[in-house]
């Protein structure tokens, strides 16, 4: 592991940003480059326990937000966190993790992995607490207002009711931070929260291009995707799925096939690479 530096609220180094809330921790432990602290940041969160379309947003708007030199900033949890940072990494820019533990006691532990490829790519990992400091559920939502004051604003992408990520989002209100929220599925645990804050006051996006121009960016993201092309017997059934879970019974319904002609079809789909399988008889694309 790199050498772990301590910055104190007196220090140059110091993040000024956090200086600006009433609780900023009075040190930080850091690894990596100290200087992202001071650059200019967006917070991407959201759930632990998100979908494949959640996955597939919070990637694509971290990579996005990259190509114009701005810092991805999130709590390296599983799920959104994780995606956020990954996006970061993809387009070799720089990334945050901010940890509710010590580095010596990495949470959750499968993320040392993407721990170990921030640091090789010249990302930083901080933590307000000692590194002996065991990993407390509790803690985490109290790192969630560092994770907000060290950004412009903060994305949510999934959050369920009263979750770590509308946390993140009330620490921005009340660090006059703008939140912006995507959309979610009305149906699902994990759009509840994001569709409330939006209700709230939280700005609506779809695109990377709508946070970007919320900061004077004047910017013109590609938001065309490369065509999935499949043959022509599979055409029907993947016509009806979307990046969201689709139950096999809506889907003979809306193609009005027998279940086992639409179960034969999504298996050579999922073999072919088109789809995946998701628990409940669910699909989505990919």
């Amino acid at each position: 592991m790199e050498k772990i530096k301590i910055l104190k609220s007196t220090d140059k180094k110091y993040p000024l940003k956090l200086l600006e809330i009433k609780d900023y921790p009075k040190e930080l432990y850091v690894i990596g480059n100290e200087k992202l602290l001071n650059k200019k940041s967006i917070a991407i969160v959201g759930s632990r326990d998100c979908t494949n379309y959640g996955a597939k947003y919070a990637e694509r708007f971290a990579e996005q937000i990259s190509k114009e030199n701005i810092c991805i900033v999130s709590g390296m949890a599983i799920g959104i966190d994780t995606c956020a940072h990954i996006g970061a990494l993809k387009e070799k820019g720089n990334t945050i993790a901010v940890l509710g533990c010590g580095f010596n006691h990495i949470y959750p532990e499968e993320n040392t992995e993407l721990f170990n490829k921030i640091i090789e790519n010249k990302g930083c990992v901080i933590s307000e607490y000692p590194p002996e400091t065991e990993a407390d559920l509790s803690k985490f939502p109290l790192r969630n207002r560092i994770i907000s004051a060290l950004s412009m604003g903060v994305l949510v992408v999934e959050a369920k009711h009263r979750s770590g990520s509308t946390v993140t989002a009330k620490y921005a209100k009340e660090q006059e931070k703008k939140v912006f929220c995507i959309p979610g599925n009305i149906d699902l645990k994990t759009s509840v929260g994001t569709n409330r804050l939006i209700q709230a006051g939280a700005k609506l996006v779809v695109c990377a291009e709508d946070i970007l121009a919320e900061y004077g960016f004047p910017v013109k993201i590609d938001e065309t995707e490369q065509e999935v092309i499949v043959e022509n017997e599979y055409a029907d059934v993947y016509n009806v799925l979307t990046y969201m879970p689709t139950n096999i019974n809506i889907i003979a319904k809306k193609c009005k096939l027998d279940i086992s002609k639409v179960s034969q079809k999504l298996l050579m789909m999922e073999i072919k690479g088109y789809i995946k399988s998701m628990p409940g008889n669910e699909y989505v694309r990919l």
